[in-house]
């Protein structure tokens, strides 16, 4: 079992690679009263199209979301119900690139630990059940297809890219999801759910030889040897369009403001996601010339202003995103603001707290359960540990940093997708 160890920080977790390929990342907290579980696969939305062995495989939109739901169903019940017995509070969800089972609780962890294990473990689909679960699938979608936050961020992404699956719903559509089957959430399964495409993490007062040996008993699959490889369209590096409106019942109008970065076939290295986040730390500091310029002037309010950088294969987008009585001025204040800097350059004070406030950030993860094993997942997918990227922080120089900015952002590759009252 591999240990990593930060001793700045006073924490530690370790690491332990199980002969059916799945990585293990345990975390004990001595002090601790809570446990939290999660369990992970690298199958997101954007995984529409695959290639298993040697066969290519297409999947309508909304698949990796369909059989989220779907795994709960289980030959004994439904493992909600299984998992209210123990008094645990479960979860899962879908996101672009991965697909995750959760639980957390106070007693019986054990007995949570075993049922999450084995539904992902056993699949069951059935003509029935999946006639049943498109249906609720199909209100969800409707009920987001009415959210003007959720349709505000879609409009962005369908505008900011013009082939990558990104800009689909997570959910897919209703005509999307009337495609799938038994036969290919199976074949979606067999290719996405073998563990050596998974990452399972524990955080809780336990003993980590004493966890290993309680998978090691509960663990029935063996490993495949399937090689599963995903397939993507050509992306342009250009923007698909440039603005995006629709009317929907809102008071106030809401943006969302992208930039495009540079299509990479790879995910991006620790250091480089790091001076893209500090970027958007700087530009939205409170105390910073942006910020106070949209509040001055009314634009935005204190609670109503977000940032949010996100990137995976072949894709990359920083996002501004608010309420505002005039979005059209909000993104130009923000294309200025931009173009000022890549003249000038930041300003050495506000890095240097904004370096801080971004690192006080992950340190504040190992105070609670939930956010240390949503992070370990997190970052294993993303290839490096968090110590390694908590410590990245701290060496990124101003001298380095400053000069990025003519990198990473290009004021031609900026979208806004606005929700205005109808």
């Amino acid at each position: 079992m591999q240990v990593f160890q930060d001793d700045f920080l006073g924490e530690k977790y370790f690491f332990y690679k199980h002969n059916s390929g799945l990585k293990i990342y345990l975390c004990p907290k001595k002090d601790f009263k809570s446990y939290f579980a999660i369990i992970g696969t690298k199958y997101g939305s954007i995984n529409k199209n695959f290639k298993l062995n040697s066969k290519i495989i297409e999947t309508p939109a909304g698949i990796a979301h369909f059989l989220e739901h779907k795994l709960f169903e289980c030959k004994n019940g439904d493992a909600f119900e299984l998992f209210s017995k123990t008094g645990a509070s479960a979860n899962a969800y879908t996101s672009y690139d991965k697909t995750a089972y959760l639980f957390s609780c106070t007693d019986n962890f054990k007995k949570s630990l075993k049922i999450l294990l084995d539904f992902v473990q056993e699949p069951y689909f059935t003509q029935a059940g999946v006639l049943k679960e498109r249906g609720i699938i199909e209100q969800e979608i409707k009920m987001y297809s009415d959210s003007p936050d959720w349709q505000v961020t879609l409009n962005l992404l369908k505008s900011l890219y013009k082939n990558h699956p990104i800009r689909d719903d997570i959910a897919g559509s209703v005509e999307s999801i009337s495609h799938i089957t038994p036969e290919l959430l199976n074949k979606c399964y067999e290719a996405f759910y073998d563990f050596s495409n998974m990452t399972f993490c524990l955080v809780g007062n336990f003993e980590p030889d004493d966890i290993i040996d309680f998978i090691n008993k509960n663990i029935t699959k063996k490993a495949t040897g399937n090689h599963v490889k995903a397939i993507f369209p050509d992306e342009p590096d250009e923007i698909y369009k440039n603005s995006i409106s629709q009317k929907m019942e809102v008071a106030t109008p809401l943006f969302a403001v992208g930039f495009k970065h540079k299509i990479l076939n790879k995910r991006m290295s620790c250091h480089e996601i790091i001076i893209h986040e500090l970027i958007l730390q700087i530009l939205l500091l409170k105390s910073g010339n942006l910020y106070n310029k949209l509040l001055d002037k009314n634009l935005i309010t204190t609670n109503n202003f977000d940032h949010e950088f996100f990137e995976g294969p072949f894709y990359a987008s920083s996002i501004f995103s608010g309420e505002s009585k005039n979005p059209d001025e909000v993104a130009k204040i923000i294309i200025d603001e931009i173009n000022s800097i890549i003249q000038k350059g930041f300003d050495k004070q506000e890095f240097e707290r904004a370096k801080k406030c971004y690192y006080a950030e992950f340190v504040s993860i190992f105070n609670r359960v939930t956010s240390i094993g949503n992070n370990l997942l997190d970052f294993d997918f993303s290839g490096y540990n968090i110590f390694e990227f908590i410590n990245n922080i701290k060496n990124i120089n101003f001298e380095n940093f400053n000069s990025k900015i003519k990198k990473y952002f290009n004021v031609n590759k900026c979208v806004i997708s606005k929700i205005i009252s109808n």
